[in-house]
């Protein structure tokens, strides 16, 4: 497919962020439609039928989606993750997948390290009694130094190792965990088992899928160090996470921040001060915006060019 202006390229469903900009450089490349809403199963066929190119936020294309969508021939998704596409039907059926791996390494690496040294430091139930009007009150928030803690990492891509970076300029050690086994450069690889016995503070930051699933699970969170803070960017079902939610309200960790929490257990992780949940904001600055754009329109022309980037499928 060559890059004239005759691709139909739809955008399936309401974006977070587009600039006029974006949109001028898109249509440059085919004929642009962009929905705002989040479209049911029949109208995201519609949609896909309509199209040779889909950008997808936030729709499932399952494999009876795909299959329907007989002239689709890429997807973009403006995510890191790609666990909302079926991957293995759209290779069967000729579809290439394409996904946005480096915009927000450092917004997430920021998150989680920003994250660590709240909790470390009790700033969340300090700063709700100060609002309250207390001064000069130290008991009961004594804090804990990062330099000589240990962080162990669940996940030692992109995002951990932008994490480790941060963590050794604390002057933290550096532990980590990864599914091949490949050696990480500043990171001491060791098994779950260890990793969670050794660590002060757990970071996950692994993809969603079938072998992540609970990839922490209730017999690693309860063999987590008393007093482990417990940091996770990724998808909830990566994460045993009734057993890490009953083990925080027992009070036997030091701190918990999620960026994905399954419905129903804010409660019980909230039923501790030293709590900090987020609605999935891990990635989100104004770089990190601008930067998702600039990935997809690459992924996109790199399509039509020929030479794919970004290809998971």
């Amino acid at each position: 497919m060559s890059t004239t202006p005759t691709a139909r390229i739809v955008y399936l469903d309401e974006p977070t962020y587009l600039t006029t900009s974006f949109l001028r450089q898109l249509s440059r490349l085919g004929t642009v439609t962009v929905h705002y809403d989040r479209p049911g199963r029949q109208e995201t066929i519609r949609r896909l039928s309509a199209a040779d190119i889909a950008l997808v936020e936030w729709t499932t294309l399952s494999a009876d989606v795909l299959r329907q969508a007989r002239q689709l021939r890429h997807v973009s998704t403006l995510l890191s993750a790609t666990d909302q596409i079926d991957l293995v039907a759209a290779r069967q059926l000729g579809i290439s997948v394409s996904h946005c791996p480096d915009y927000s390494v450092d917004a997430v690496a920021d998150y989680v390290t920003t994250s660590v040294g709240a909790l470390s430091r009790q700033l969340l139930p300090a700063s709700r009694m100060g609002v309250a009007g207390v001064r000069h009150r130290y008991p009961p928030f004594l804090g804990r130094s990062l330099s000589g803690a240990v962080i162990g990492l669940v996940g030692t891509g992109r995002i951990g190792q932008a994490v480790a970076r941060r963590a050794r300029a604390f002057g933290m050690e550096v532990l980590g965990h990864n599914r091949s086994g490949r050696p990480v450069p500043g990171i001491e690889l060791v098994g779950l088992p260890e990793l969670v016995r050794r660590s002060d503070v757990v970071s996950v930051q692994v993809p969603a899928s079938e072998e992540t699933a609970e990839l922490l699970s209730a017999e690693l969170v309860g063999a987590l160090r008393p007093g482990c803070i417990v940091v996770s960017v990724s998808r909830a079902e990566t994460i045993a996470m009734r057993a890490l939610a009953d083990r925080h309200a027992a009070g036997r960790l030091g701190g918990v921040a999620l960026d994905d929490v399954p419905d129903g257990l804010a409660p019980i992780f909230a039923r501790k001060q030293n709590t900090q949940i987020t609605p999935g904001i891990a990635w989100y600055t104004r770089a990190s915006r601008q930067d998702n754009l600039t990935e997809v329109l690459a992924n996109v022309r790199g399509f039509l060019n020929g030479e794919p980037v970004n290809v998971v499928a």
